[in-house]
């Protein structure tokens, strides 16, 4: 069984300088586009499913793809899980690609947009060679075709050049086993023979994974990373704005997380993903325990490295991202109010893309088989792992389906010192890739870089114990011991800090979609120093993470409502287990200054508009009812239709009490649940319970959340449409 180990064995401390000029030459000669570039630039781009099918442009959504970049596009191919190659016309420059990259990102049919990306070379795949040995592939089916596997298995196999057998399904994705394991280039030569069988949509080899950490034990009481004026974050200029909101969650893909003082209160049940029970370590595949039992590894246990204690990775950016702040002890997180939702998928020897891709489908909420629902998908994906090879296309279609649940997902560059596309998931599509530099602004000495770095974050060098980043940990070397602290460096730890700060951002905005937060991301970092080889252009990124400017950039929308709408907030009684939306403003008035602090905002919202004067032509009264807790209702219920209003009135007189025919105004779907454009769809939920208590909402986080709690969809078509909200 191959066995984790670090990903970059660090130079010797007078080699790092000669290092990191070395890695920038060869990245100015080697990695950028040369003068004989093809004249017509290339896009791709991945349209949300609810904009038009996977691989699919219609005519009319390219017309106003168009109209967004302001270039002519054309259809040049589309990618094996359904990303669209675009042609540009015009031969723009490279600014005029990024700006025009910037405006599609910005718009809500796009989950991502990038420059099109050269194949696999055989450089990238000798590094992948390089990763342990696996016994596992991904396939999926094309039109996901129910599979005869009496005859599709043999021909397959035949074509691999192997055995194969069938393990399980992921959704529409079949992991197919190997008997005997196989080095990484032999698993990716099968994959590639078998996508050239009809019946094959993709396949990848399933490879591992490992936590982009380098520990450095020193212990020191300050944490520079969130507040130094050079290197840091500016933290505390993002405290003022915002400090997180409750309710939401934050994935952390990891080795699982343990029980601390500093994260009291913040971490919600999470589940364990790790398929082989040996690595798992504790007894059982895939279970509910999302708990760290050690990655500890013996002389020799996993293909001839050296012993290796416990690295408690989960744990350490769980304290990040959310240890307690205000709370007279150890650290302070980023975001001091979210939670922290655990998805354990490395263990010892790391975790394959199998663990890592149920576990990204699973964090954002969609349905896996066997696993209970997760009732609380993430805003935010937190993946500090890694390895060298391509993104798988099984790991690429879960990036896509996260991103269209409404999730950013953010993930470290890798520790190598190497070029970042050559890494996943650093090169997948959509995701938000974190290189680290240190306390003087300069990339870290092992810090992969590269076109594909997006941002750089803090994460220190570990020449002394003041250039290490310090969290929550545990003083045990193999199994769990005590709560401590720790100090480490690597990617793994410059990562949550964009997701932390991402996590601000869609506190103080939660309607911004992913290519927005990047936006914002990247148009607030700070300038790299004079001096720095990260100033040589797409080396490192667009600049340092400057969460306080990220944050306060972050347009607050209940403050700037489209032309004519107010804002409809929603708040939250714990103890009733109940939701409620109002857009009067002296009703929030009252609720924000009650003494009991019953309802409390949840940070989410709509618009509408606040009588028919300003609404739009077309625009319906919302029926607002109530039900007391006479009758064991004590709940609201809100209807925009008009004949649903006139029933509940005669139907219930006795129950449900008209208090305003127009609490507000909204435009409503058609019987399809299709929204106008420059609207989105608002759905409703049903608690399916006595006391019929409702929920509202426009995100789709909290849809797919409402759906895994079992809470009932009304409305109109598939999607359960009730309003429609302007944008």
């Amino acid at each position: 069984m191959p066995c984790r180990y670090p990903a970059f064995v660090p130079a010797p401390r007078a080699a790092r300088a000669s290092l990191s000029l070395f890695a920038a030459l060869l990245l100015t000669t080697a990695a950028l586009p040369t003068a004989a570039a093809t004249e017509t630039a290339h896009l791709r781009v991945m349209l949300h499913p609810t904009a038009a099918p996977r691989g699919q442009l219609p005519a009319e959504r390219r017309v106003k793809l168009e109209a967004v970049a302001g270039a002519k596009l054309t259809l040049a191919g589309v990618t094996r899980t359904g990303g669209l190659d675009l042609a540009v016309d015009g031969s723009p420059d490279p600014a005029t690609i990024a700006a025009l990259i910037g405006r599609l990102r910005g718009d809500r049919a796009v989950l991502w947009a990038e420059p099109a990306k050269p194949a696999f070379s055989a450089r990238r795949a000798t590094k992948a060679a390089a990763t342990a040995p696996g016994h596992q592939l991904l396939v999926r089916l094309a039109d996901d075709a129910v599979p005869d596997w009496p005859t599709l298995l043999p021909r397959l196999a035949e074509r691999a050049g192997a055995a194969l057998a069938v393990g399980r399904s992921i959704g529409n994705v079949w992991v197919l086993e190997l008997a005997q394991a196989q080095p990484a280039s032999k698993l990716a030569a099968m994959a590639t023979a078998l996508q050239d069988d009809a019946a094959v949509q993709y396949a990848d080899p399933v490879l591992r994974k490992y936590a982009r950490t380098l520990p450095d034990d020193p212990r020191f009481g300050q944490q520079w990373a969130l507040t130094d004026p050079l290197a840091g974050i500016a933290a505390p200029a993002a405290w003022n704005v915002n400090q997180g909101v409750a309710g939401m969650a934050i994935a952390v893909i990891d080795t699982g997380i343990l029980p601390h003082p500093d994260l009291a209160g913040r971490i919600l049940a999470g589940y364990d993903f790790i398929s082989d029970e040996g690595n798992a370590r504790d007894g059982s595949p895939r279970d509910p325990d999302a708990s760290d039992e050690g990655d500890w590894t013996e002389a020799g246990a996993c293909g001839g490295f050296d012993a290796q204690d416990s690295s408690w990775h989960g744990t350490f950016i769980a304290g990040q991202l959310a240890a307690n702040a205000n709370d007279g002890r150890g650290v302070a997180g980023v975001n001091w109010r979210s939670s922290i939702l655990p998805v354990r998928a490395l263990g010892q020897c790391g975790g394959t893309d199998v663990d890592v891709f149920e576990g990204m489908l699973w964090a954002s909420g969609v349905p896996i088989a066997g696993v209970p629902a997760n009732p609380n998908p993430a805003k935010v994906i937190n993946m500090s792992l890694g390895g060298a090879g391509a993104c798988a296309q099984a790991i690429q279609e879960a990036v896509d389906d996260a991103l269209a649940q409404g999730a950013v997902v953010v993930v470290a560059a890798g520790n190598e010192a190497a070029d970042a596309q050559d890494y996943a998931p650093a090169n997948c599509s959509g995701v938000i890739t974190v290189g680290a530099h240190n306390r003087n602004g300069e990339r870290a000495y092992y810090s992969n870089f590269g076109r594909r770095i997006d941002l750089s974050a803090p994460a220190g060098d570990g020449d002394g114990i003041d250039d290490a980043i310090l969290s929550t940990s545990n003083d045990g070397r193999t199994v769990p011991g005590a709560p401590s602290y720790r100090y480490g460096i690597g990617t793994s730890f410059a990562t949550p800090y964009v997701a932390g700060a991402a996590s601000l951002m869609l506190a103080r905005n939660p309607t911004l979609t992913p290519g927005r937060v990047l936006g914002i991301l990247q148009g607030t970092a700070r300038d790299f120093p004079l001096g720095s080889t990260c100033r040589t252009g797409g080396l490192c990124g667009a600049g340092m993470l400057d969460a306080g400017a990220a944050v306060a950039s972050t347009p607050p929308s209940t403050l700037n409502p489209p032309p004519g709408a107010v804002p409809v907030v929603e708040y939250y009684h714990a103890a009733l287990d109940h939701y409620f939306i109002t857009a009067s403003a002296a009703e929030m008035a009252a609720l924000d200054g009650a003494t009991d602090g019953a309802f409390v905002r949840t940070g989410y919202f709509f618009y509408g508009y606040a009588d028919a004067s300003t609404a739009p032509a077309g625009a319906q009264p919302v029926c607002r009812f109530y039900a007391d807790a006479d009758v064991l209702i004590n709940s609201h219920y809100f209807t925009a239709d008009a004949t649903e209003c006139s029933f509940v009135r005669s139907r219930w007189p006795d129950i449900w009490r008209l208090e305003q025919p127009d609490a507000f105004y909204v435009q409503v779907p058609d019987s399809a649940g299709s929204c106008p454009d420059g609207t989105l769809p608002v759905y409703r939920f049903f608690n399916n319970r006595r006391d019929a208590s409702h929920r509202y909402t426009i995100d789709l986080s909290v849809r797919r959340s409402m759906i895994n709690r079992s809470w009932v969809p009304e409305g109109n078509g598939a999607a359960a449409a009730v309003f429609c909200t302007p944008i």
